[in-house]
């Protein structure tokens, strides 16, 4: 008899945490675990579950906000009408809406924490996740990187904690593109913490001005950036994508994939750059690029927030072919340990 596996996550629109948690979910359900899928918020779907996964969606609540106390009650009404074995539980509150759901009931639940480590929750969120967990601590925790997992130790003393990055998703390669002179960045236009207005004040102190930037996601318009792009004298050299569908043909054909992040849960889309064989560069920003880059051999890692050590580091590799190449060469590599098999593995063995 199957296993029976419960995912709590926020929706399967766009998103780094959306995404994850759908990698997660159709790589656990593929090695042969029964898989039902809890959707919290009610969106346009955006990233597809495998056939057999059950989906579960709020219906008359959770469009625009969160429902607190009706999310409880209809966690708590679908685990006892599913009855799962193991209840997988992606981001912190998300993490203490189960555990008050769960109250009462024994199916163990484990959370896949996501936030950066230094993250604040605000009042009354901090209060509430810190009244749950106190309530109904959970089984065990996943950390993304090594520095989280320092931090998720003092907070969820009780339950036992392991480093364990996302799922790479199969990124497709295009052999027959050639790689451009673009400068590429991904992020969340209105995200201060993906940092995009600090590479676009490193684009404006680079030498070199015939490479372009380009930015891609989100809905937002990006008008802040673009102005500032503007004052910048730089608004003709950048191009901003919008959301993009085929986000791995943009990987195929930039020259060089920079992540500017001020903090990250984990940099999904640098690993996704990598696995594409993207020239990376980025900040040494809290947490992720050192569990990802080695640097110097897979990628460049440049001191948090330093825009001018940024743009010395993007010239460097516009006038260095030869070190793009071998960036590249190595940066595929990480395809063999984000792998989604031995991720899935890992995940398996941990809530069993």
């Amino acid at each position: 008899m199957r296993s029976k596996l419960l995912i709590v996550a926020p929706c399967l629109a766009m998103g780094g945490m959306e995404r994850a948690s759908v990698n997660i979910a159709n790589s656990l359900n593929d090695l042969g675990i029964e898989v039902i899928f809890i959707s919290l918020f009610k969106k346009e779907h955006f990233f597809k579950l495998n056939s057999d996964i059950k989906l579960i969606e709020p219906k008359g609540f959770n469009i625009h906000k969160l429902d607190l106390i009706k999310s409880v009650k209809w966690i708590r009404a679908s685990v006892k009408q599913n009855n799962p074995d193991k209840i997988l539980v992606f981001n912190k509150l998300y993490g203490a809406i189960t555990a008050l759901s769960l109250i009462g009931l024994k199916t163990p639940y484990y959370i896949s924490e996501r936030s950066s480590p230094l993250f604040i929750w605000k009042q009354p969120l901090k209060l509430i996740n810190d009244l749950a967990f106190y309530l109904n601590s959970p089984e065990g925790v996943m950390a993304q990187t090594s520095i989280a997992a320092s931090y998720q130790k003092k907070y969820y003393k009780k339950s036992k904690i392991e480093v364990i990055p996302n799922v790479l998703r199969n990124v497709k390669l295009f052999p027959d593109v050639k790689r451009e002179e673009i400068i590429l960045a991904v992020g969340r236009l209105g995200d201060h913490l993906k940092g995009l207005d600090l590479l676009i004040e490193s684009f404006a102190k680079i030498k070199n001005k015939n490479w372009l930037l380009h930015i891609a996601g989100g809905d937002e318009d990006g008008s802040a950036l673009k102005q500032q792009a503007q004052e910048l004298g730089i608004i003709n050299r950048i191009k901003f994508l919008g959301k993009v569908k085929d986000i791995d043909l943009e990987y195929a054909k930039a020259g060089i994939y920079v992540i500017p992040s001020r903090s990250e849960g984990f940099p999904n889309a640098l690993a996704e750059a990598m696995a594409a064989g993207c020239c990376c560069i980025a900040f040494d920003f809290t947490a992720g690029p050192r569990d990802i880059i080695v640097d110097g051999i897979s990628g460049l890692i440049i001191e948090n927030g330093n825009t001018t050590e940024m743009a010395k580091a993007i010239d460097y590799l516009i006038a260095s072919s030869e070190k793009r190449i071998q960036l590249s060469k190595e940066a595929i590599k990480i395809r063999e340990k984000l792998n989604e098999n031995l991720i899935a593995e890992k995940i398996k063995r941990f809530i069993n």
